[in-house]
């Protein structure tokens, strides 16, 4: 059996990114917003090139910090993107942007679930079927 996609609109995703922040070193939950808010616009723009993902988010960061002297190392893992910053002075910061399939009816319930929760633990209070549970977690982004 073969899926066909028959919404050519760019509103059809059939794919998104969940946004996943490991180390947050000691950079303010407002730097860590804004630099998500970035990333997340970036890679529904350009997800295939890490190069224009690296030059972007270096000058954002210079930006954003009011420095010049922000190193971003991102590497791609299959669909996904492994991100690691470091700023002079600072701890350093490493974000996860995982790839996940919007191919399915209930993986696109499943994103539309998970952006309204703000832990896994919320999860089991919903009363879902259980085999939805684990696809909504996917979609739950963390910050950490």
């Amino acid at each position: 059996m073969t899926t066909k996609n028959f919404c050519n609109s760019p509103e059809c995703e059939m794919h998104t990114f969940v946004l996943h922040v490991g180390l947050r070193g000691n950079h303010s939950d407002e730097n860590i917003e804004a630099l998500t808010a970035e990333l997340a616009v970036l890679l529904k723009t350009q997800p295939e090139n890490s190069r224009n993902i690296q030059q972007h988010l270096v000058g954002f960061l210079n930006v954003l910090l009011n420095r010049n002297n922000t190193l971003v190392w991102v590497d791609k893992m299959g669909s996904s993107f492994f991100i690691i910053i470091s700023v002079q002075d600072r701890k350093n910061m490493t974000i996860w942007a995982l790839h996940q399939s919007l191919n399915r009816l209930r993986h696109q319930a499943s994103k539309v679930v998970g952006h309204f929760l703000t832990n896994r633990e919320q999860v089991s209070l919903l009363g879902l079927p259980k085999v939805l549970e684990e696809d909504v977690k996917d979609f739950i982004p963390t910050r950490e």
